[in-house]
Parts: structure tokens; C-alpha cells; sequence
């Protein structure tokens, strides 16, 4: 049986997510989201992973996933700017 072709819009209220989801899960959304904004910021990957107590693939893992599925065009429509992930500025060297 194929899924059906019609997209379906479904608004969660955050209460009841934080209730569909663990501790642990709701601790890697929480984290992702500062990720985000730290991205944001211009900070550099190891600094995010720092700050964020997670590893820098992690930060890179995020940083693609906005970037491919435009996360924070959704988070915030008046945020318009890409962030950009050039090798350089992945490892920091452009500070």
C-alpha cells in the first residue's frame, strides 16, 4: 500500500510534545535549537560544540540540516540570510 500524496499540516501544541517525547529526546530538541542560533551568531564550529556540550560533527549535522531543509526559514520567517558551512569557517579558521 502507497502513502498517500496529499501533505497534511498538523499543529502539535508544545505542551503536548514535550509529553509525546523522553527526556532524552526533548533534551536533543532544546540543544539543536541553541545550536541553531549559535550558527546564527557566526560562531565557529568548535566553539558551538563547546558551548553546547556536543561533538562538532553534531554542529555540522545541524548545520546541513538548516541549510537542506531551510529549519530556520520555518523557526522564523523574517530570518532571510544562509549560513554559510566553506571549510574555513567549519574549523574556525576565519576568526
Amino acid at each position: 500500500m502507497s502513502k498517500p500524496q496529499a501533505e497534511r499540516v498538523v499543529n502539535v501544541p508544545d505542551e503536548l510534545l514535550k509529553e509525546l517525547l523522553t527526556p532524552s529526546e526533548w533534551r536533543m530538541v532544546k540543544q539543536r535549537f541553541l545550536i541553531i542560533n549559535l550558527l546564527e551568531e557566526g560562531l565557529s564550529i568548535r566553539k558551538i560544540a563547546a558551548q553546547a556540550k556536543v561533538g562538532t560533527d553534531t554542529v555540522v549535522r545541524v548545520a546541513r540540516m538548516v541549510e537542506k531543509k531551510s529549519l530556520r526559514k520555518l523557526l522564523n520567517q523574517k530570518a532571510e540570510r544562509k549560513i554559510k558551512t566553506n571549510t574555513p569557517w567549519i574549523f574556525g579558521k576565519n576568526e
